[in-house]
């Protein structure tokens, strides 16, 4: 039986051979995301796929260029689509409720983003870390910490509130319960983080801590003479 010839370089495949391609990224991913990708084989992303090693190679070439794909392929659109928004909601509380949405609305839909964001973004020496920082859209964060800039000096956010920090708050908020959930279930089996929970915790907590800075606050309690 003669070898299959390898697709033009640079070009998909198209057929039965995108939706086999297609579907053994998302075996990786769903393996990279459990196992971590130093502990993930070719070998065992081919089992996961139901393919031989060497369509793995087919496919993909090299282990880079499979890293490549899962980037640009998959986490550079969810990225746009969480980001893409941002600069045309109407305030900084919109944008920021925006953001949380959709985040959410990410996680729930492809389950594997908070332990792979975990895994290998967020830890020193990730193998997406990279690849995904050239995916960021910093023109979109940039308008985001002007908004929310914008919206302190009307004092309609608390200026003690940082607005380069603010979205790593939410992102936290978002990904690290989901990420972790089956620890913390091992620690209290009637922990719930299914989305519902996750989205009125996250977003009370979030819009509640932005409300508006000319809110009544608790009078700070006075020290006691020396």
């Amino acid at each position: 039986m003669g070898t299959r010839a390898k697709p033009p370089s640079g070009r998909r495949p198209r057929g039965a051979d995108a939706a086999g391609r297609e579907h053994l990224l998302d075996a990786a991913i769903a393996l990279f995301a459990q196992r971590g990708i130093a502990n993930t084989t070719v070998a065992q992303i081919a089992a996961a796929g139901k393919v031989t090693s060497a369509m793995v190679h087919y496919w993909f070439e090299t282990r880079d260029k499979l890293l490549d794909a899962v980037v640009a392929e998959r986490l550079a659109p969810i990225i746009g689509g969480v980001w893409d928004p941002v600069g045309r909601e109407s305030g900084a509380l919109d944008a920021v409720r925006g953001l949380l949405t959709r985040m959410l609305d990410v996680t729930q839909k492809f389950p594997y983003v908070p332990a792979l964001w975990l895994r290998e973004i967020v830890q020193e020496g990730g193998a997406l870390r990279e690849r995904v920082l050239e995916h960021l859209p910093r023109e979109r964060i940039a308008a985001f910490r002007r908004t929310v800039t914008r919206a302190q000096a009307r004092r309609d956010i608390p200026r003690d509130i940082s607005p380069d920090l603010l979205f790593f708050s939410i992102l936290a908020l978002v990904m690290l319960p989901q990420a972790t959930a089956r620890i913390w279930r091992e620690v209290n089996p009637s922990a719930t983080v299914d989305r519902a929970h996750l989205e009125r915790h996250v977003t009370a907590l979030v819009m509640q801590g932005l409300a508006s800075e000319s809110a009544p606050r608790a009078a700070k309690p006075r020290r006691k003479a020396a």
